[in-house]
């Protein structure tokens, strides 16, 4: 082996509290996962928040939108 120093390889990775248990657990800066791996396994047949309706009441329409689509047509003058 023509090696005249000592080989290393570094990860970066970051403390965090799981958001399901409250345990800290070590995750990679490329990953983007909010709880470790047993609440994990255990959430995993629930849906993602991304994937869930929002429940509540839903976002008004802001009158500049209205305005800017009338102007576009040729109504607001």
């Amino acid at each position: 082996m023509g090696f005249t120093e000592n080989p290393s390889m570094e990860l970066c990775v970051q403390l965090k509290v799981c958001e399901g248990c409250g345990c800290l657990w070590y995750r990679s800066q490329t990953q983007g996962t909010v709880y470790c791996k047993e609440c994990e396994i255990k959430l995993k047949d629930f849906p993602s928040p991304e994937t869930r309706k929002r429940r509540g009441r839903p976002s008004r329409k802001t009158l500049v939108k209205v305005w800017a689509v009338a102007e576009f047509v040729g109504g607001a003058a």
